[in-house]
């Protein structure tokens, strides 16, 4: 039978301050497993013990955080916005017991769409590691969603990335209190192996239609990436069927290989392939119109602006934006 939540006397002064950091990881551990028995074995503590510090943690804060019964436990209303907010103090908590145990050396956790690493980022991360011996950076690449929810949880200190577009179109709103500073707008190309061209006058290629591409082989990201639906929409939109890829990978390095080995055709940020083009190995296939630009952002949380890390960073960045806008290697 299941235990209804029973309202508590909120308490005459805020007490949410004299939570242990072991009822706060408890708090956690049951919303994240979903039963106070999972939660108590992972923290090595017994069900009665574990039930005992929950009930306190909750006469604490002044409200029933989960309701139980024999199935496990589920977030109350205030109980999911305390764990929101939980959950990204615990981050934070366990980026401070990192530093501390590599001797107090500052640590920049810094998250990345993959093509940033291209246009952008080594540069950056040389003259900050150059500029601060102590820096240690941690590196995630990862889609723009995921970035997304990991700055806004905490995770990552911030994240050169993109906002995310919904179905139909439209950017979703930014969650928390996520900062989003344009730092350049990145072109997108198809490619494919380069080849003997007939010299033409002005030295460049003359542009061609998706439609002439259509039945060619392609390389693709999945559905649901960034580049994927940025070709896709663009077929939709000159009244064809989007293409159906040959092979489907994730990685635009590999796809770009895979272009420069074969006969597929590919999708690049353009930093990537002028550098390849340059190499005598790919050739960028112009079209009109051409694919659109999408703007990257530096993207943090505001309560994060402090930290002399994330400062350091956004400086190189914004210094280091025109160049990728101009696609300096």
């Amino acid at each position: 039978m299941k235990r209804a939540a029973l309202p508590l006397a909120p308490p005459p002064t805020a007490a949410t301050s004299q939570l242990s950091l072991r009822q706060l990881r408890l708090v956690e551990a049951v919303a994240r497993l979903g039963s106070v028995h999972r939660a108590a074995r992972e923290l090595g503590v017994s069900q009665p013990a574990a039930s005992m510090l929950l009930r306190a943690a909750e006469t604490a804060v002044g409200h029933a955080l989960f309701t139980r019964d024999r199935r496990g436990a589920v977030a109350t209303g205030f109980g999911r916005l305390f764990i929101e907010r939980l959950s990204i103090a615990l981050a934070e908590i366990d980026a401070i017991d990192g530093s501390a145990s590599e001797g107090g050396r500052p640590l920049l956790r810094l998250g990345t769409i993959p093509r940033a690493m291209q246009a952008l980022l080594p540069r950056v991360l040389a003259r900050l590691l150059s500029d601060d011996p102590a820096l240690r950076i941690s590196v995630q690449e990862a889609p723009a969603a995921q970035l997304l929810a990991s700055v806004s949880g905490g995770l990552l200190d911030a994240a050169v990335g993109r906002e995310v577009v919904q179905p139909g179109g439209t950017e979703s709103p930014p969650p928390g209190d996520l900062v989003f500073e344009r730092l350049f707008d990145e072109r997108t190309v198809i490619v494919e192996r380069a080849r003997p061209q007939p010299a033409r006058r002005g030295g460049s290629s003359r542009p061609v239609s998706l439609a002439s591409l259509h039945a060619r082989d392609w390389a693709l990201p999945a559905r649901g990436s960034f580049a994927r639906e940025l070709i896709d929409s663009a077929f939709t939109a000159a009244g064809l069927l989007p293409p159906l890829p040959r092979v489907e990978s994730a990685v635009y390095a590999s796809n770009i290989e895979l272009a420069a080995e074969g006969t597929l055709l590919t999708l690049a940020p353009a930093t990537a392939a002028e550098a390849m083009c340059r190499a005598g190995r790919i050739r960028i296939v112009e079209v009109e119109p051409p694919l659109p630009a999408s703007p990257v952002f530096l993207i943090y949380r505001a309560r994060s602006r402090p930290l002399a890390a994330l400062a350091a960073l956004r400086s190189a960045l914004l210094e280091a934006a025109p160049s990728a806008r101009r696609g300096a290697p």
